[in-house]
C-alpha cells in the first residue's frame, strides 16, 4: 500500500442491515475505500481482484464462517488484518477465533465508536510500518524533512486530541454515574447502575454477581446480572468463593485471569472458564472496611483491559458509600 492510496477495508456480513451500518459507520473516514459482501463465497472473489488492507467480517456467515475467509485470504492473497464479529455467546467460537489472531474482536450489539477507533489505530499503524520500511539512507531534501516534521507534528496532535476527547467523555460518564447514584433508593438499583455503566463503556456482554457481608461478616450473593441474562445463583457463588479470599488479601480492583487458577474452583463450573476473565471490585467505604464486592466476568469475549480497571477504581468508593447509606 503506497502512502498516497487510501485504506481498503473489506466487510463481509450475510445481514444486508448490519452489512450496511458497517459500511456507513466507515464511511466518514476520508482515508478508507470500503467495499462489501454478503457471503464469504463474495468476499474471495474481490480479494482476489484486491486484496483488503483491513477484513471486517462476522462470525456466522450463511456460506462459510469468517474464519474459513481468514484462513482462505491467508492461503490466497496473504494474511489480511481482520476484526470479527459475533452475537453468539460461545466460548469455543470465541477461543478459534483468538488463535487467527485478529485485532478486535467484539459482540453484538456492537460498539461502533469502538470499531471506528480501531480502524483508525490500525490504518495508522500500517502507514507507519510503510514509512519506516520506506525509508532510505539518503538525507531527504530539507523541505521534505520539514513536511514530515509538520505530518508526525499534526498526527501526535489529532492523537493527543482524540486521547483527551475521549478522557473528558469517559469523566462525564462517571459524573453521571455518582449523581445517579445519590438518587438510589436500594442496593439493587446501586448494582444495576454499575453493571450499566459497564455494558455501556465496552458495548460487550458483561455478566457479574454482587456480593454484600452479612450479619455474621461473611460475604453473600445479593444479586446477579448479565447480558441476556444472568448465571444461576450456584453458578455466582462457585465462582466467587475463591476470589473471596483473593480479594481480602489483596483489597484493590484486580483483572483475573480465571484459566490460570482453574484448579480453585468447584468441579461443577470447571467447564465454563476457559477464556473468562474476572474484574474484581472491592467495596470500601471507609479505609479496612470492606463490606462487600463486585465480580463482573466475560466469557470469551475481548478480555478486561486497563480501561475497564481505572473505571473500576474510580467508581467503587461511590459505589461503596451508596450501599452503605442503604444499610
Amino acid at each position: 500500500m503506497h502512502r498516497e492510496e487510501k485504506t481498503h477495508v473489506l466487510v463481509v456480513d450475510d445481514e444486508p442491515a448490519l452489512r450496511g451500518l458497517l459500511v456507513d459507520a466507515l464511511s466518514g473516514n476520508g482515508k478508507l475505500v470500503i467495499e462489501s459482501a454478503g457471503s464469504g463465497k463474495e468476499a474471495l472473489d474481490m480479494a482476489q481482484r484486491k486484496k483488503p488492507d483491513i477484513l471486517i467480517t462476522d462470525l456466522s456467515l450463511g456460506d462459510c464462517s469468517g474464519l474459513d475467509v481468514m484462513e482462505n485470504l491467508r492461503k490466497t492473497v496473504g494474511e489480511v488484518p481482520s476484526v470479527v464479529i459475533t452475537g453468539r455467546d460461545d466460548v469455543a467460537s470465541f477461543s478459534e477465533a483468538s488463535r487467527y489472531r485478529p485485532i478486535e474482536l467484539m459482540t453484538k450489539p456492537l460498539n461502533i465508536a469502538r470499531l471506528q477507533e480501531t480502524i483508525t489505530k490500525e490504518v495508522d499503524r500500517q502507514a507507519n510500518q510503510h514509512t519506516e520500511a520506506s525509508e532510505v539512507t539518503e538525507a531527504p531534501p530539507a523541505g521534505m524533512m520539514v513536511e514530515k516534521q509538520l505530518r508526525q507534528s499534526c498526527a501526535e496532535l489529532s492523537g493527543a486530541y482524540r486521547s483527551l476527547s475521549e478522557q473528558i467523555s469517559r469523566n462525564n460518564h462517571v459524573i453521571r454515574h455518582q449523581h445517579e447514584l445519590i438518587s438510589a433508593k436500594s442496593d439493587d438499583d446501586v448494582f444495576r447502575l454499575f453493571f450499566q455503566m459497564f455494558v455501556h463503556e465496552s458495548g460487550q456482554s458483561v455478566f457479574g454477581a454482587a456480593l454484600v457481608c452479612d450479619a455474621e461478616a461473611e460475604l453473600r450473593v445479593v444479586g446477579r446480572f448479565g447480558v441476556p441474562g444472568p448465571d444461576s445463583l450456584e453458578f455466582c457463588q462457585s465462582l466467587s468463593e475463591p476470589l473471596i479470599e483473593n480479594l481480602l488479601v489483596n483489597p484493590q480492583s484486580q483483572i483475573i485471569e480465571v484459566s490460570e487458577i482453574a484448579d480453585c474452583f468447584d468441579p461443577s463450573i470447571q467447564r465454563f472458564l476457559p477464556g473468562m476473565t474476572v474484574l474484581a471490585v472491592p467495596l470500601i467505604p471507609a479505609p479496612g472496611e470492606m463490606i462487600g464486592m463486585v465480580l463482573l466476568y466475560r466469557k470469551g469475549e475481548q478480555p478486561f483491559c486497563e480501561h475497564d480497571l481505572e473505571i473500576a477504581e474510580r467508581i467503587s468508593f461511590p459505589t461503596a458509600a451508596a450501599v452503605r447509606r442503604n444499610d
